[in-house]
């Protein structure tokens, strides 16, 4: 594993909610992290290691508790 790792995006919930145990706090911003083969989404105490497979379906499954913004793509307000 390379020592600094690429955003690859962040997820901004809009409830707050667990997750197996991983807390996400309403409007605060998650990065995802890119490696070689998976992701790392991080959340208040600890993360997700996912393949690219299961963060397309994480994507899916929680749209509905949230976005997924491009790196470099917030509200700049």
């Amino acid at each position: 594993m390379s020592d600094e790792m690429k955003v690859n995006c962040y997820f901004v919930p809009n409830l707050d909610f667990t997750a197996e145990l991983r807390v996400f706090k309403k409007r605060e911003s998650y990065p995802i992290y890119e490696n070689d083969d998976y992701f790392l989404l991080m959340a208040e105490n600890g993360e997700f290691a996912l393949t690219p497979k299961a963060l397309t379906k994480t994507i899916h499954d929680w749209s509905s508790l949230g976005r997924f913004e491009t790196a470099g793509d917030g509200d700049d307000d």
